[in-house]
């Protein structure tokens, strides 16, 4: 980090003491409240509290589910509704001892019900949730499940990746390392928690003796954003690349000034391309640094990342910014279809070892043949096989090149299509259908759906059971689905069929970001 290099290695030293006793991320409150017990924690719209404030807050919130029955070890669902409220509830749950399920308040009932019953929740917990009196319970041990989050499942219904506390506080010390975190910072919560960047917006900053401060309800467009980074005096964002894409193409209207305080913008969830790099040098954020961060869930948020300043050299790569090198407690290997590593340069798939998620709830088949260990130069490491193909574009440093399956991400949420597939399936009048990405007009990827049968309804018959981000933004009816000399789906047919009815050309079919 620019300016303070001599003094970040002192922090950056005295973290990796503190990491090796904080092991929960409960103990990362305890630490807060005792190390910086004035400087201010949480900000939002109606709560301001300083680490001392938010220990006991959090503490008489913890005695009220302790009082409504939940106990060490059970799963409580967190209503997750942008507030610092949802927040608050979320870290009284693991102090209860119990396993965190956050489940967005804008989501469809029927999806918030499925994951209720799959996950076990005995109790939904408010972000308006009340103090209690009771003596609240010492927290969760390293073991424990500090949180579950809940993703597209290839399956037709979504899957919980349970985190332990072990895992979490390991990374929350990463991030805040990486990232360079000081007290000094301001971190917009912008991520719902249902989403599991919201951990490291929360925990490393927290870790670091920063302020979270949650961000009003409605999406920001560019100049708001900016004059919110200016009234709160925000040093780290972290956003979705393609909303820190639409923040680029209306860069013009924020007013340099209004910047001043930013010091790092962190941007994830899809691909970044080498022309979004030449927006943002050709932006007021010219002089921020970024960070590009890649990461599935089950990887614990964040596992590698790559970070510019405004004067280094723009990377050679295939067009993609690089996903860069592993932070630490990572491990990374490349690997054939037959398991060996590739030689520098070639393609292969990315296994990731160090820290990672327990696995998938209620799915033993599923974890074990998702996180499998691995062999290499004799020894044996517990890995996620992330199903994402990587090169080394130089050494250490990864380029995404897509996908080995059909998964896909839009705006930053990892999607199986063969859930959105299942649901409109069901639909009165559908015969079969098949979803795929697509560009738009704007450039944007996009999801589409081709249908055999009657599409009259089938959007509004989805929004009961798929939340906004998985309806698709275009249906196309056809007498058959387009099949291959094999039999199977011929997905660059589909891909082709509907780029043309969404943009009225027939483009090369859009890759899968990352």
């Amino acid at each position: 980090m620019r300016g303070r290099s001599l003094a970040h290695q002192a922090e950056l030293e005295e973290r990796r003491i503190v990491v090796s006793r904080v092991q929960t991320l409960d103990e990362v409150l305890h630490r807060g409240a005792a190390a910086w017990p004035n400087r201010p924690a949480l900000i939002g719209e109606t709560v301001r509290l300083t680490y001392a404030e938010l220990d006991v807050r959090v503490d008489a919130l913890a005695s009220a589910l302790v009082e409504g029955g939940l106990a060490p070890g059970d799963r409580a669902a967190v209503l997750a509704d942008g507030s610092a409220g949802a927040v608050l509830a979320m870290a009284a749950t693991m102090r209860a001892g119990a396993c965190a399920v956050p489940l967005d308040a804008a989501h469809p009932d029927a999806r918030r019900a499925e994951a209720l019953h799959d996950a076990g929740c005995g109790m939904v917990v408010s972000p308006d949730l009340v103090a209690g009196t009771a003596a609240a319970p010492p927290g969760a041990a390293p073991e424990s499940p500090a949180y579950a989050i809940y993703t597209s499942g290839s399956t037709g219904r979504p899957k919980a990746v349970v985190v332990g506390h072990a895992a979490s506080a390991r990374h929350a010390a990463a991030a805040a390392d990486y990232f360079g975190m000081t007290p000094d910072d301001r971190v917009l919560q912008f991520a719902s928690l249902s989403f599991d960047v919201a951990q490291e917006e929360i925990w490393p900053t927290w870790l670091a003796g920063g302020t979270v401060v949650t961000r009003p309800r409605e999406v920001l467009h560019a100049a708001a954003l900016g004059r919110f980074v200016a009234e709160y005096g925000i040093t780290v964002l972290q956003l979705p690349t393609a909303y820190w894409r639409a923040v680029l193409l209306d860069a013009e209207m924020i007013e340099a000034p209004d910047l001043r305080t930013l010091r790092l913008v962190v941007i994830g969830g899809e691909a970044a391309s080498l022309a979004d790099v030449h927006r943002w040098r050709d932006s007021p954020f010219r002089d921020i640094d970024l960070v590009n961060g890649y990461g599935p869930t089950e990887c614990v948020v964040t596992a590698t990342a790559f970070r510019l300043a405004g004067t280094d050299a723009v990377p050679v790569t295939g067009g993609g910014l690089p996903i860069g090198s592993a932070l630490p407690g990572r491990r990374l290997w490349i690997l054939d279809d037959a398991g060996r590593p590739v030689v520098m340069g070639s393609a292969g798939e990315l296994y990731v070892g160090g820290v990672l998620a327990d696995g998938y709830l209620n799915r033993p088949e599923l974890t074990a043949e998702c996180f499998r260990d691995i062999e290499v130069g004799g020894e044996r490491h517990r890995t996620y096989r992330t199903g994402d193909l990587v090169r080394e574009c130089e050494p250490g440093v990864l380029e995404f090149l897509g996908r080995r399956d059909n998964q896909i991400k839009v705006r930053g949420y990892r999607i199986e299509p063969e859930e959105i597939d299942a649901v409109l399936r069901d639909c009165p009048g559908v015969q079969d259908v098949v979803t795929v990405l697509v560009a738009a007009r704007t450039g944007e990827p996009v999801l589409a759906t081709l249908i055999v049968g009657d599409d009259g309804s089938v959007i509004d018959e989805a929004s009961r059971h798929l939340p906004a981000y998985m309806l698709p933004t275009v249906t196309v009816t056809a007498e058959r689905l387009p099949l291959t000399t094999a039999g199977k789906v011929d997905r660059v047919a589909v891909q082709a069929l509907l780029a043309e009815a969404l943009t009225g050309r027939r483009p090369t079919p859009a890759g899968s970001p990352t």
